[in-house]
């Protein structure tokens, strides 16, 4: 196998940029993010490998760069300034006993990523929070999903898992396709199973924590004694009647055996007589 790496790197972004998209959005980009965009006006690196005499585009991972990191629409928001960019007709789908943010709690998202069409990722400022934004996913489903609490540490994640095809995925409910698995097992397999691990843990976490959104229901308690004692109750009336015994055959009874010999204390009183 042999690898083939292409990388675009953009000059450094003008401060003074930062500062008019800052005052564009009526924001406030965080550090991070600032730095980075500092260093590199955006960053693209794409790796391929050579499988059978052909080359197969494999690895990306992009950062967009300033002038593409534009605030997407949210449906049904009348929040001002956005650019189209999901399209979905229904938004009340969303869980509202999920932990994922709702589209009536953004106040702002922009795209980092268009992950090749298969989602988005994006900065999301959740209403009522200026700073410390956070990266979530946005799958094609419009279901938000939580990659990373600061630009940095998604950053690290993107490196880690080697901008494999949808690696994203792995950090959501659906988790990775096959396609996607057999190659994070060919290149990049133990990160595969920490990401399986950390999947497992959310699940059973999930499933372990029941959440009752209107706290007018009530929930009852189920009285385990009365309920087997109720289940032996009805199992005894369902019992089979049980048969008649069939009536005891007749038995000869044994007959006492009268035997003409004579007893002793006969045989002695007769002597005496003699």
């Amino acid at each position: 196998k042999q690898w083939y790496q292409r990388r675009v790197r953009g000059k450094p972004a003008d401060p003074g940029r930062i500062c008019d998209w800052e005052q564009e959005h009526c924001t406030h980009m965080p550090e991070d993010l600032k730095n980075f965009y500092i260093t590199t006006d955006g960053l693209l690196l794409c790796w391929s490998v050579k499988f059978n005499g052909s080359v197969i585009p494999l690895g990306r991972m992009e950062v967009n760069p300033l002038g593409n990191l534009k605030r997407i629409a949210i449906p049904g928001s009348e929040k001002q300034g956005a650019t189209q960019s999901v399209t979905v007709t229904d938004t009340e789908s969303d869980d509202e006993t999920s932990d994922r943010p709702r589209f009536n709690q953004i106040e702002k998202a922009f795209e980092i990523d268009a992950c090749c069409s298969q989602g988005k990722v994006c900065l999301v400022y959740e209403e009522g929070v200026v700073a410390n934004p956070k990266i979530w996913f946005l799958d094609r489903a419009v279901r938000w999903h939580f990659l990373a609490s600061s630009f940095m540490e998604y950053f690290r994640l993107m490196v880690m898992h080697l901008g494999l095809p949808q690696w994203q995925y792995a950090f959501t409910d659906i988790g990775l396709s096959p396609m996607s698995k057999q190659w994070f097992n060919l290149y990049a397999p133990v990160r595969l199973a920490i990401d399986d691990e950390q999947l497992g843990r959310k699940l059973r976490d999930t499933d372990a924590d029941i959440v009752v959104a209107d706290k007018s229901v009530v929930v009852g308690k189920v009285d385990i004694d009365r309920l087997f004692k109720m289940t032996n109750d009805k199992n005894r009336d369902k019992q089979p009647k049980k048969k008649p015994l069939p009536p005891p055959s007749p038995q000869t009874t044994p007959q006492k055996v009268n035997s003409n010999r004579p007893s002793l204390a006969h045989l002695a009183s007769k002597r005496n007589n003699r």
